[in-house]
């Protein structure tokens, strides 16, 4: 509420009109249009009359400014009139008044200043119509309106006591006469009656027989003292029922000099019944507060002294409030050494003003050691300074005794009373987690003969032999590692931080130790051996997942070279890293045996398809592994640094060929090379291709060197002057791949490259991508701006020709045109000098090759695969997940990331699960096309004898059937997933 409308309704003056209702009554009734604004003039109430005589609803007026309402002729009045009343004067003035419906009216306004402590906080405005010949409306009927106005309040007044329940009278103490308002008769359970004036006796004879004497005294101290008095005392109704009221009673002398008294009485029995409940409710709530578990406190820090303690503090610490206040510091004495330095530092927030909730241990007066939760709760002054404390403690012993227990169960083994998997987990996950990244080593080691002594001797002479082994393992280990079960006859070892590269193989030797002696069950020797796998963080894995696995597979590993045996995990015991081990093994006799040969993609001019240039594309023929992706193993030299000799190997390569060509009478064209960032870290990278070009007596215009976006982040420097000397010598330079990675146009500018390549994304987005078709024409009106050439990559279709065509694109490179090819292709291809796009049909490699029939899956078929031999010689190594497509009696078709080769002596194994039967099937690749850069789809022939073979075709056949009446096929390996790109994604 308004700090003026409160004041006005909700600060009685008199006691004896002790109700806010009683003024808002007087107010809202009174005949005359009243405003009440604050110091701003806004209009913060009004009263009935106000709406009814000007045609405004309480809506409209609200929150308006008085101005509004005055006509404007008048506004420099009002303004003077305001100002005065605002400073505490009371002002006249005629002024023109708006009626809703536009109509002025002549008003009579009376200003009056609202004042509370001798400070004007608003304005009443109370308005009077004046008639035409200028007399105020109402001044003719004056008599007759203050009779209807003091009706009016004496009515108000009535309503009001009724609704507070307070009554009033004046006494004639001369005459013995009282003047009873009716609520006063209906308080004392009487009918009101006019003519009827209750004398003092009457009075008295209402009031409780036992309160007399208290009545009586008070009466007679308020006629001698001529001051006020209070009492609260009961009374008998007219019906009999006994009621509590309050008298307040004061004394005055009337212009005669005759005494009289006026009081206020009200009925306060439901006060006084609420109030006995209350006592009575605190008196429980007391005895209860007494007798709680929970220990509450208070102290006063400045004075430090403690000022109040429960009963519950005295059970849980030992010692006595008296004790407690005696010694201040007593608390503190008591809070374990260990844990007072986390207590300290939890009470410096109490000092921002936080409330803390934080668990200790103290020392009990007997000694006993226990664990309390303590809430704090602070108070703080004025200033913002902590000067109390007050707060709530627990003995919360019993449940940290339940929690180490339960905790003791969760994460740990019950036979063994070693750590389980879920602490081994804990325990990896927050080595990974930790800031630090110490490298740790992982070992894994179960126990070769733990079934067989199980079978033989029964699983209780089994538990006891993994309690044997716990027990040795605890005494050899667990001072320098972290041990755990992780399953049934499977342990695992942590070893952190590992200092020498021996660690694990010491800690390994150490397990062996373990084992060296033999166990003792039940007047048995028994010997047993372990096996041991071991991975190392970060260099096997850098989540959880990954070392787990790798330990497990290098577990695997040791178990197959035999008993008392440790194995290091190595990526070769995985079939996609052990591919990629070979290639980094393999790749720098690659360059030496020169296994890496260059195709090449020609570039044509997009209006006339003439050949401008062509790129140079570096491919691998492995011996194992066939022709190998570039995907593949460009990353692997990226990492080796063998990616700069690599990339030297092309320029020289490069430039022999376009000599070669030169000399052949051809009409040779620049080509461009692709250069690895790294390349421009080499002090000698600008002088090598200086050299490759003068041996070979070319033009520097001849080579262009591609660079990625990526070159720019993370080399800036060394790339500004690389590429300044490079261009100083005549070297075109391309920007491949432009939108993929972070240019921007400054860079664009800076580097003043001469050709700008738009990735392969963006131009095969075209056709079903308008945002992507319009960035590739603003970035082709981009390069042309900048003075550079454009080059779109990946071109496959007419539609994306035409409309690189149709915005200005310089020259087209994709398989529209030409798929990468052989140099002698590219001869030809030089003769021709043009080239005419042609339809891309996919070639169905596998049409017309299948001598059995197949299913076609709705949803492809996830199996495991992995290499059983490898250049006809055994391999023992991890899986892969692949997608099967089809399937016939006779082989199956699938996608894979996995590069393989098309060769017979690479004999691999197919495992999944359809139709509840757990098929594996052994064979070779037969076939294979590259349906994207990460993925690759094969045909896979079986190697399998006639029996399973037509045993297998029957259940394809039950298969096909179920497939074609859509019924459900059980216990299957199927996934539904939108693309075989999405699954491998």
């Amino acid at each position: 509420m308004d700090e003026v409308s409160t004041y006005l309704f909700g600060q009685p003056v008199k006691p004896e009109l002790a109700h806010p209702n009683i003024f808002r009554s007087l107010f809202i009734h009174n005949p005359d249009m009243i405003y009440i604004t604050n110091l701003k003039g806004e209009i913060i109430e009004v009263n009935d009359a106000a709406l009814s005589h000007t045609g405004y609803t309480r809506d409209n007026v609200l929150g308006r400014n008085i101005s509004s309402l005055i006509s404007g002729e008048d506004s420099q009045e009002l303004h003077q009139a305001f100002l005065h009343a605002a400073e505490g004067n009371t002002q006249h003035e005629n002024l023109s008044f708006y009626h809703k419906n536009g109509e002025l009216l002549r008003v009579n306004i009376i200003f009056i200043p609202i004042c509370k402590e001798e400070r004007a906080v608003g304005v009443m405005a109370i308005v009077k119509e004046i008639s035409e010949d200028g007399a105020i409306t109402g001044t003719l009927k004056e008599v007759t309106e203050q009779q209807k106005e003091l009706d009016q309040i004496k009515n108000n007044l009535n309503q009001a006591q009724m609704i507070a329940n307070i009554g009033s009278l004046e006494y004639d103490v001369e005459t013995d006469k009282g003047f009873w308002t009716d609520q006063l008769f209906r308080i004392f359970g009487l009918k009101p009656q006019k003519d009827f004036f209750p004398d003092y006796q009457m009075y008295l004879s209402c009031i409780h027989k036992d309160d007399h004497p208290a009545f009586e005294k008070q009466f007679k101290r308020l006629l001698k003292e001529k001051d006020s008095v209070d009492l609260v005392c009961r009374m008998i109704r007219q019906d009999g029922e006994e009621r509590y009221i309050h008298h307040r009673a004061d004394y005055f002398a009337d212009g005669d000099g005759s005494p009289k008294i006026i009081a206020t009485i009200q009925d306060i029995t439901e006060k006084r019944r609420m109030e006995e409940k209350l006592y009575e409710n605190e008196r429980k709530i007391g005895q209860i507060y007494e007798n709680l578990d929970v220990g509450i406190y208070s102290a006063d820090l400045l004075e430090r002294k403690v000022l109040h303690f429960s009963r519950g503090v005295e059970g849980i610490f030992g010692y006595t409030a008296e004790e407690f206040i005696a010694d201040f510091d007593l608390w503190n004495n008591v809070i374990h050494p260990e844990d007072m330095q986390v207590v300290e530092a939890e009470r410096v927030k109490l000092l921002n003003g936080n409330s803390i909730r934080y668990q200790y241990r103290i020392v009990h007066k007997s000694g006993e050691l226990r664990w309390i939760n303590d809430h704090s709760i602070p108070y703080l002054n004025e200033k913002g300074e902590l000067i109390r404390v007050d707060g709530f403690v627990t003995d919360i012993t019993e449940q940290k005794w339940l929690e180490k227990r339960m905790r003791r169960m969760a994460f740990y083994d019950h036979l063994t009373d070693l750590p389980n998997r879920r602490y081994f987990d804990q325990k990896l996950q927050t080595l990974i987690e930790d800031d630090e990244h110490q490298g740790f080593a992982i070992l894994f080691f179960d126990l070769q003969r733990l079934k067989q002594i199980n079978d033989t001797f029964g699983h209780s002479s089994g538990d006891e032999l993994l309690r044997l082994v716990s027990q040795r393992m605890k005494e050899k280990l667990n001072s320098v590692c972290f041990s755990a079960r992780i399953s049934g006859d499977q342990f695992a070892v942590i070893k952190e931080p590992i200092q020498e590269k021996e660690d694990p193989a010491q800690i390994a030797e150490s397990i062996n130790q373990i084992f060296s002696e033999p166990f003792h069950i039940n007047s048995f020797e028994l010997s047993i051996t372990p096996s041991i796998g071991i991975s190392l963080y970060p260099d096997n894995g850098i989540t959880a997942d990954e070392l787990v696995r790798n330990t497990e597979s290098s577990l695997y590993h040791a178990k197959q070279k035999g008993n008392n045996r440790f194995q290091a995990y190595h990526p070769s015991m995985d079939i996609e890293s052990y591919k990629l081990f070979t290639l980094e093994q393999d790749m720098r006799k690659a360059l030496q045996n020169d296994e890496f040969f260059l195709e090449y993609q020609p570039r044509v001019d997009t209006k006339t398809r003439r050949i401008l240039s062509a790129e140079a594309l570096l491919r691998w023929n492995h011996p194992e592994w066939g022709r190998v992706s570039p995907l593949e193993f460009i990353p692997v030299a990226e990492e080796t640094g063998l990616i700069v000799d690599i990339g030297e190997y092309v320029i020289r390569k490069v430039c022999r060929q376009i000599h070669s060509w030169k000399e052949s009478g051809l009409a040779i064209v620049p080509i461009s090379v692709n250069i690895s960032p790294l390349s421009f870290l080499k002090s000698c990278f600008v002088s090598t291709i200086k050299a490759a070009l003068d041996e070979n007596r070319l033009d520097a215009s001849m080579l262009e060197i591609e660079l990625t976006e990526s070159s720019l982040i993370n080399y800036s420097e060394n790339v500004i002057a690389v590429l300044k000397e490079l261009g100083e010598m005549g070297v075109k330079i391309a920007l491949d791949d432009f939108g993929t990675g972070y240019s921007s146009i400054t860079q664009l500018k800076k580097y003043k490259f001469d050709v700008l390549k738009i990735d392969k994304t963006f131009i095969q987005a075209m056709d079903k991508n308008a945002e992507d078709a319009i960035i590739t024409a603003n970035l082709i009106q981009l390069a042309h701006g900048l003075n550079m050439k454009v080059v779109a990559e990946g071109v496959e279709t007419f539609e994306q020709f035409y409309s690189l065509r149709k915005n200005e694109c310089d020259q087209i490179q994709g398989y529209l045109f030409s798929k990468p090819i052989p140099p002698s292709a590219f001869e030809q291809n030089l003769l021709i000098g043009n080239l005419k796009p042609r339809n891309i049909k996919e070639d169905n490699v596998f049409k017309g090759l299948r001598k059995y029939v197949r299913v076609e899956f709705p949803y492809p078929l996830e199996a495991d695969m992995t290499i059983l031999e490898l250049n006809s010689k055994p391999v023992k190594m991890g899986s892969t997940k692949i997608l099967i497509e089809d399937m016939s009696a006779g082989g199956v078709k699938f996608v894979s990331k996995m590069k393989l080769p098309v060769r017979k002596d690479i004999i691999l194994l197919i495992e999944t699960k359809l139709s509840g039967e757990d098929l594996s099937y052994t064979g070779t690749i037969v076939r294979k096309a590259e349906i994207s850069d990460a993925l690759t789809i094969y045909g896979f022939q079986f190697i399998i004898e006639e029996a399973p073979r037509a045993e297998l075709a029957g259940m394809l056949d039950v298969l096909q059937s179920q497939f074609e009446q859509d019924l459900p096929v059980p216990e299957s390996r199927f996934i539904e997933t939108a693309s075989s790109q999405q699954y491998f994604e």
